[in-house]
């Protein structure tokens, strides 16, 4: 890591780093980190893109924080309390948590 710095900063859901390790893997072999990084996404990855992108869109229509909303496609709350879970720093009100709730629950099926 000697000479390389961080250009910018992204939240990207696992389906997404699904996909990018996967097209990776296409060229070549992967690095030992970046295959650990695509096992775990092919493991715990719980939403197609399609149905990801479409959720990300109705979250957003929420206002909600850029970091929980990653955090939710990937976990898919299925009840108030693991949704509160995620949202850490404890600035989304219960009423928009029950909305995401209804949401994720939608697309989990």
């Amino acid at each position: 890591m000697i000479g390389k710095r961080v250009v910018s900063v992204q939240n990207v859901p696992l389906y997404h780093v699904k996909e990018i390790l996967a097209e990776r893997s296409k060229e070549g072999e992967l690095r030992y980190e970046q295959q650990q990084a695509f096992d775990y996404s092919k493991k715990f990855a719980k939403i197609t893109p399609a149905k990801g992108e479409k959720l990300i869109g109705e979250l957003k229509g929420l206002e909600l924080d850029e970091d929980f909303i990653t955090k939710a496609v990937d976990v898919l709350p299925a009840d108030i309390e693991t949704a509160r879970l995620i949202s850490y720093k404890g600035n989304v009100s219960d009423d928009k948590l029950k909305q995401v709730v209804e949401l994720t629950s939608k697309y989990a099926k």
